[in-house]
């Protein structure tokens, strides 16, 4: 993107493909350009911050944990704590109608969350492996980088809450043996409950261990600030370059370019998806899990009174059926498809506004950018249109499918007309923004591949040992060496440290004068020989050096008596 704090340009138009980099060979990083010193070295850290998130996950399996207690049926529960205010009884008659014992309870409450907390932090020993292959240069902005850090820490230690919540229905369908004998309404409303909880904790998790203190490098918004108003001039420059580099994937692509046509590839297909998917978790899951609860739990309110005025609380109905699953999973899989083609429908729909683009490059601020490049803002706004009339011909299909197969329930017409109002226009908006930030990834491919950002930092750790042990590398000190000659300027004291640091004979260190006689290479071939402590030696406390010998013993004597000391 070109960067805010930037000298202003005239308009671009009509620019060439942009070329493609090479890709950076990783283990030849010299390392100075090294962010953590090892992988051991950043788990380090993380156990150093781990308390914060520990306390975010122990509060989070406190919180299903009741929800699973409570989901057996919320309303029953309900109303059992009213009647226990007057006779504790029927507490414990509640507990029994339910499958729970007090003892049982007590246990749980004591050492699940904690040994599901301890375990759910073992997920730590991955974010090194996570994190050390990333590389900062193929990021567009500090900011993208700092995030992509975060989200991977966050998902190393919240994979097991969220594996156990979303395969909670399916142990229930299965038939295990617990206190949810099925997915009755009750049910259904706290694990939408849960999803709401789920998200939560992400965000919390996700704070607690911001990338800045973790790799201990200033945060974006520092680094943003600096660019603004920093005093140094030279300084700013560094650091706006630093925030924002610019973007080389110009919108739109030039005709003819497989970058014209990248949406319709396999590859920007299932990109688009995950980036209209990702988008959905932050626009639609919310609104539909709060709404879910709320319809569900409405609905386990109305059966269980229904129930008790029928005196009959052991056969409760589920609002699911087989004809749901029928239904719901192709159409699932037709919106999906269509959601992921919806990018290349909308290229092909925008093609009138190429005329009227009137500068190609990137800009942070979106209303700036669409001013200047309808193109790209048709492309978005189709896109999120075309989401959402998707999944609102999904919507009509399942309305019209479902009665067909005796599955229009009460409970099966609120959610198809949640699903009209809110969850399509609510997928719409999330696609449209999700591809302003990721349309030219869905066309060209990822930004690293077209530029490289100024940071001093090229990795964040190396794969295997530490900094040290890179540098010892001879491959890593033939790449430095060779990369210093091609940038040439002032470079030759650096070379010549490089070269001596990496081309010592052996030598022992504890021997007196071996600092002075440790020999090069190069040495060798002048005919300078190592001094091995002979008489005269240095390692004797005396003597000259070796190449004032050599040069005295070619030398023509002056004198007889030169000669017979010869």
């Amino acid at each position: 993107m070109t960067s805010p704090h930037a000298r202003t340009l005239p308009p671009l138009t009509g620019l060439p493909s942009p070329p493609r980099l090479p890709p950076e060979e990783t283990h030849l990083v010299a390392p100075a350009e090294i962010m953590v010193d090892s992988r051991r070295e950043i788990l380090r850290r993380l156990l150093r911050r781990l308390w914060a998130p520990a306390l975010v996950l122990l509060g989070l399996w406190y919180v299903l944990l009741t929800l699973y207690v409570v989901g057996a049926s919320p309303t029953f529960w309900f109303f059992s704590l009213l009647a226990a205010l007057g006779d504790g009884a029927y507490w414990r008659q509640a507990m029994s109608v339910l499958g729970f014992t007090s003892e049982g309870l007590w246990t749980a409450y004591l050492l699940l969350p904690a040994a599901a907390t301890v375990l759910s932090l073992l997920g730590a020993l991955l974010v090194p492996r996570l994190l050390a292959p990333l590389q900062p240069r193929r990021f567009l902005g500090e900011g993208r980088f700092q995030r992509a850090v975060e989200d991977r820490t966050a998902a190393a230690l919240v994979a097991l809450p969220m594996l156990v919540v979303l395969a909670l229905p399916l142990t229930v369908a299965l038939g295990m043996p617990q206190p949810w004998s099925g997915l009755g309404a009750g049910p259904l409303s706290v694990w939408c409950a849960a999803l709401l909880a789920l998200e939560l904790a992400w965000v919390l998790v996700r704070r607690s261990v911001p990338a800045a203190r973790l790799l201990r490098i200033p945060s974006h918004e520092v680094v943003h600030t600096e660019a603004r108003i920093g005093a140094d001039p030279d300084e700013r420059r560094a650091a706006a370059r630093q925030h924002l580099a610019q973007d080389r994937r110009h919108l739109p692509p030039n005709p003819g370019t497989p970058e014209a046509d990248g949406a319709l590839s396999p590859r920007g297909a299932l990109l688009a998806l995950a980036l209209i998917a990702r988008a959905a978790l932050t626009w639609v899951l919310p609104a539909l899990a709060g709404l879910g609860w709320l319809v569900f739990g409405i609905t386990d309110l109305v059966t269980v009174l229904t129930g008790i005025a029928a005196m009959d609380l052991a056969q409760l109905s589920t609002p699911l059926s087989w004809q749901h699953l029928v239904v719901g999973v192709p159409l699932l899989a037709l919106v999906a498809l269509g959601c992921a083609l919806a990018p290349a429908a909308a290229t092909a729909l925008a093609a009138g506004q190429r005329a009227e683009v009137r500068d190609q490059r990137t800009y942070p601020e979106w209303a700036h950018r669409a001013r200047v490049n309808p193109w790209e803002a048709r492309v978005c706004a189709l896109t999120g249109w075309l989401c959402a009339a998707w999944a609102l011909a999904g919507t009509v299909i399942a309305a019209v499918a479902l009665p067909l197969l005796s599955a229009g329930t009460a409970v099966t017409w609120t959610f198809l007309v949640i699903t009209a109002l809110v969850a399509a226009p609510l997928l719409g908006v999330g696609a449209s923004r999700a591809m302003r930030d990721g349309l030219r990834d869905v066309l060209y491919g990822p930004a690293g591949d077209f530029m490289r950002r100024e940071t001093p930092y090229a990795l964040v750790a190396p794969e295997f040992g530490t900094r040290a042990d890179r540098g010892r590398d001879p491959a890593v000190r033939a790449a430095l060496r060779k990369r210093l000659q091609a940038e040439g300027g002032a470079h030759a004291l650096e070379i010549f440290d490089l070269d001596a640091s990496g081309e010592r004979l052996w030598v022992d260190e504890n021997a007196p004068g071996a600092s002075d006689t440790a020999v090069r290479r190069a040495d060798l071939a002048r005919g300078v020989l190592p001094d091995f402590g002979g008489e005269g030696s240095a390692f004797t406390g005396g003597g000259t050096d070796g190449s004032e010998q050599a040069a005295s013993l070619h030398d023509i004597p002056d004198s007889v008596t030169g000669l017979r000391e010869r």
